[in-house]
């Protein structure tokens, strides 16, 4: 559930203050599309300076995805590494918005219904994903989330930006999905 003194613990730890946080968590693996993400928010970094991405999770994409944030220069991205189900609740709590880019991989892998998109919705943070998989099902674009096409860099960069810039809709797209 939302919480205000979770979120301020958390960023507190993190080092953050009012920075602008955008939180994904998931396998590093091609099917989650987190280089889309990380892309993404390169094209932001320019226009949102003090916009941060943490990223919970492992897997086998871990060094090219950190390789990948580096040559952008995003200074701004953590890998946390795998993360209890209590610690994601917390970050959830304290994101500004949570990111689910899935695609369907190379290989035709795509997630059916990510778990980490329905508990990101249960706690009330906005929520920008993309239309793979199940997604669509349980997000109606504009209102208790945004959609935009996978492995769509702009799209996806555009809709964060979108969100963040409008914190009262940010907010009644929250209290929707939680709902």
């Amino acid at each position: 559930a939302p919480n205000a003194d979770t979120r301020a613990a958390v960023r507190r730890a993190l080092g953050l203050g009012e920075a602008p946080l955008v939180v994904t968590a998931g396998r590093l693996v091609s099917k989650k599309g987190f280089e889309y993400l990380i892309d993404a928010m390169a094209q932001l970094a320019t226009m949102r300076p003090t916009l941060e991405l943490v990223i919970a999770g492992e897997g086998d994409l871990r060094d090219a995805l950190a390789a990948r944030a580096a040559a952008h220069g995003l200074a701004r991205c953590r890998f946390l590494g795998n993360q209890s189900q209590s610690d994601i609740a917390r970050l959830l709590a304290a994101a500004d918005v949570v990111a689910v880019p899935s695609i369907r991989d190379d290989a035709g892998n795509v997630d059916g219904l990510p778990n980490f998109a329905l508990e990101a919705l249960a706690s009330a943070t906005p929520v920008v994903a993309t239309t793979a998989g199940g997604l669509p099902q349980v997000i109606t674009d504009g209102d208790d989330g945004r959609l935009v096409p996978e492995r769509d860099v702009a799209a996806l960069a555009a809709a964060l930006d979108q969100v963040l810039a409008s914190p009262n809709r940010a907010h009644a797209m929250g209290a929707a999905g939680r709902a």
